[in-house]
């Protein structure tokens, strides 16, 4: 009856941020407290010294053509409908800029772009680096009967005192409905500075209800079943016990509520690690009945110790949503020179990642990442 229940809630669901749930740590929170420590993956089967289902090392991580079909990217257009849903519900009482806010993987600014191109908005574009070091007001939205919509609110910030008080000056504008109705999208690290700085009224933010161990099986089990062809089973490495089977929706597995647990309820990361983890023992190019899912997972971690520059720049990179090269001066109390280095050595454990010059924390470095800045006592996320 429980799962009954369970599975008449929307899969994809927009709540008022206190309202977002983590999913709940019950046997498994031991576990995960271990993975937490030793930045892998680890069971109650080989903690009691009982024979996994298969060796690991007999297995082959999943080419990504296979991924490709089994896992494919998440289509975060979902999660503009159940935005839609939560303004028809919410009325007035929505006010005229809605915040959604969403961790570093989890789809905010995508969903802003659907929400756009579903209801005939207008997407605002970035501003440009200049015009942030300058105090500029980020964006300026014509007077217009249609709504707009900003997908990354982290594009138009820097945690300097001039650009800080370009990005002030809008929001104040923005949320009184001076400029007209609009939805935003914005990190929950830049969320999280701006509500600190900026006195933000929570009011204002709203975020995707947490994907618990449920949740996950049913997204999983979706897209599992559209990749027609591929196996019918995909069993835990450890236990040999089902994760998921032939697509279906069945019960939840201990792998996929802890996977929901250690990813904080983040579908767009538990996706990383789910497609990490995939394997098979067939050569390439065969489709076997049987996937298998691994337990070891090659997390990225930091060094054993950390110091300060680099938990600077890590601060710095989450705040932003990523940073340019360029801009690393403006917000770092150090050389362009010395950010840059400290960032190729992180890069170097796959710590952080960087694409066409913008630098950020790495989905399989993210947990580490956050864990290493939760226990230094800096402003962390609230999701």
């Amino acid at each position: 009856m429980a799962q009954d229940e369970e599975r008449e809630r929307p899969l994809w669901e927009v709540v008022p941020i206190e309202q977002r749930e983590l999913p709940r740590a019950s046997q498994a929170s031991q576990a995960r407290r271990r993975w937490q420590a030793l930045g892998r993956w680890l069971t109650l089967g080989n903690e009691s010294g009982e024979e996994p289902a298969r060796e690991e090392a007999q297995l082959e991580r999943l080419p990504g053509v296979r991924l490709a079909k089994l896992a494919p990217p998440i289509d975060w257009q979902p999660s503009a409908h159940a935005l839609a849903r939560y303004f028809a519900e919410a009325g007035e009482s929505a006010g005229p800029v809605t915040l959604l806010v969403g961790a570093p993987a989890d789809g905010h600014a995508e969903g802003i772009e659907a929400w756009a191109r579903l209801n005939g908005g207008h997407l605002l574009p970035e501003p440009s680096a200049g015009a942030l070091l300058a105090g500029e007001m980020p964006w300026s939205p014509a007077s217009s009967a249609r709504a707009w919509g900003i997908p990354r609110l982290e594009r138009g910030f820097l945690r300097q005192a001039t650009a800080l008080a370009g990005l002030r000056n809008f929001l104040e504008a923005a949320l009184t409905g001076r400029l007209g109705r609009g939805v935003i999208g914005c990190d929950s690290w830049t969320w999280a500075y701006l509500h600190h700085a900026l006195a933000l009224p929570e009011s204002a933010a709203v975020t995707l209800q947490a994907f618990d161990g449920e949740r996950l099986t049913r997204y999983f089990s979706s897209t599992t079943r559209a990749a027609l062809g591929e196996p019918q089973v995909i069993r835990a490495v450890g236990s040999g016990e089902p994760v998921l089977v032939d697509g279906e929706e069945a019960p939840t597995s201990r792998e996929l509520r802890e996977l929901a647990v250690h990813c904080h309820g983040q579908l767009g990361l538990a996706w990383h690690y789910w497609r990490a983890r995939l394997c098979d023992e067939a050569p390439e190019g065969e489709s076997p009945d049987t996937l298998w899912l691994a337990e070891s997972l090659d997390e990225a971690t930091l060094p054993g110790e950390v110091g300060e520059e680099s938990v600077l720049l890590l601060h710095a990179l989450l705040l932003h949503g990523g940073l340019d090269e360029a801009l690393l001066p403006e917000v770092l109390p150090f050389s362009h020179a010395r950010a840059l280095s400290g960032l190729r050595q992180l890069q170097r454990r796959g710590v952080v990642s960087c694409d066409a010059g913008r630098w950020r924390v790495a989905p399989l470095g993210y947990m580490s990442v956050r864990r290493l800045l939760e226990e230094r006592t800096y402003l962390v996320d609230a999701l």
